[in-house]
């Protein structure tokens, strides 16, 4: 979890955040045990029909999930994922965002090692049984606005990037 917090946090749904979080964790161990192994494990996470990502690679857009759920977990491979400064910010009883900084490293299926740090804001719901969905999310890397390049090693400085000319 990050070491600092917002002013948004709501003391009365401070059991929602918990929720939220306990099904954040459940996700990571999703990720980095059952993945590999098991890709369709992990549909039950995600709103399949209604959901929206802008991902690292490009936009998703409803109605449907499913045809790059199917492709890109099982791509990733044996993957090992870390998150840290972490927030997760409940807006409502079935409501909230997580913010986090992700790092995604392993081999993909077809050999390519990767390994790249971005910036994650992901919204939640809680749907009619009472369980956590993903109903959207965005992935970033910073970008050299004069190179055009990304980094993926997620240490660039927004300071030292926002010129679209390099002095």
């Amino acid at each position: 979890m990050s070491n600092w917090k917002t002013e948004y946090h709501d003391p009365s749904l401070k059991s929602t955040e918990e929720e939220i979080l306990a099904f954040f964790t459940k996700f990571g161990d999703f990720i980095n045990r059952v993945a590999h192994d098991n890709p369709e494990d992990g549909k039950q996470y995600f709103e399949m029909k209604d959901y929206i990502i802008w991902d690292l690679m490009g936009a998703v857009v409803r109605p449907n999930l499913e045809p790059h759920y199917d492709h890109i977990t099982p791509y990733l491979g044996k993957t090992k994922q870390n998150f840290k400064d972490v927030e997760i910010v409940a807006v409502t009883k079935d409501f909230g965002y997580i913010i986090a900084v992700q790092r995604v490293s392993g081999t993909a299926a077809d050999g390519s090692p990767y390994d790249m740090t971005y910036r994650t804001t992901s919204l939640v719901r809680k749907v009619d049984d009472g369980t956590w969905k993903y109903i959207h999310e965005h992935y970033s890397f910073p970008v050299d606005m004069a190179t055009k390049v990304a980094d993926f090693s997620g240490t660039q400085k927004a300071e030292e990037n926002v010129e679209f000319t390099k002095k």
